[in-house]
């Protein structure tokens, strides 16, 4: 794929509209929870697959809820919003998998991704627990646009990492091809997403993450999403196409506010989440 391939992501259809005016309300200071209820009642089959969601084991409300509203006042907007936007998200993509690519595996990393970070980021308390579950969520959709737009070339990059347990961004780069977080970003631009979901996904593989549109405030959860996808990697949760050594090193707890002590202990209680990842991968698809 080279640099005017970047030019199909113009062609990709647009996200539903719901989905955009429910990106609106996240970067809308003054919105409400009734805005977003307000949003969701337009839209049946989405509210009933954030219901089916929010009444997963993940979530565990007591006696479960049965409208949004409900939901709003145990989960509140900021959560339900975020919630809404990765489901969203998660359905523009069709399930295209090779021999060398599951895309139930990839879902699995990724939620392993997105909950690695949220436990980061309510222990931590340096980035806010749900934008780090749905940047976890969708950091690495790069792939799934590489593969709609060059299916051929995917499968290429796919086997060759299986067959060489090499990283997918070392066999991009190795192969000429745009880099899957350069992908992701762009779609996620032409999407209108918020802005640390695009740079969690333009910057997610980069330790000391260096750009023009990265702020001072944005560095807790660029590496925050990072360490999360390294350490998915090395429990193997979920497999997203990528197979080459994952080392996580405990003492960068300490960059999110946390103790080295700390690592067993959530890592532990990662690996517990994780086993409700098929409650949670049945809602979101």
């Amino acid at each position: 794929m080279d640099l005017s391939s970047l030019e199909k992501v113009k062609d990709l259809p647009a996200l539903p509209t719901v989905a955009m005016r429910v990106t609106e309300l996240i970067n809308d200071p003054n919105s409400s929870s009734a805005d977003i209820a307000d949003v969701l009642r337009k839209d049946q089959s989405l509210t009933s697959k954030v219901l089916k969601l929010i009444n997963s084991s993940y979530y565990s409300i007591p006696g479960g809820v049965s409208d949004v509203q409900r939901a709003l006042g145990f989960l509140g907007f900021n959560t339900v919003a975020q919630l809404v936007l990765g489901i969203s998200v998660v359905s523009m993509f069709k399930d295209n998998e090779n021999s060398d690519f599951s895309i139930t595996e990839f879902w699995r990393h990724a939620l392993a991704v997105a909950m690695g970070a949220e436990l980061i980021a309510k222990k931590g308390k340096k980035s806010k627990p749900e934008e780090a579950f749905t940047c976890g969520l969708l950091h690495d959709i790069g792939k799934l646009v590489f593969n709609e737009l060059e299916p051929a070339q995917f499968a290429q990059v796919c086997q060759k990492t299986k067959a060489e347990s090499k990283s997918f961004l070392e066999v991009e780069r190795a192969l000429g091809q745009i880099p899957h977080t350069v992908l992701g970003q762009a779609v996620a631009i032409k999407w209108g997403l918020p802005k640390q979901i695009q740079l969690a996904i333009r910057y997610h593989h980069d330790e000391h993450p260096v750009g023009k549109d990265i702020g001072e405030k944005d560095l807790p959860l660029l590496k925050t999403i990072r360490f999360a996808n390294d350490w998915a990697g090395s429990l193997s949760l979920g497999q997203s196409g990528s197979w080459g050594p994952r080392p996580v090193n405990p003492e960068s707890f300490l960059e999110f506010g946390l103790r080295v002590e700390d690592f067993e202990p959530l890592q532990e209680q990662l690996k517990k989440e994780f086993e409700k990842s098929g409650a949670l991968l049945s809602a979101y698809r």
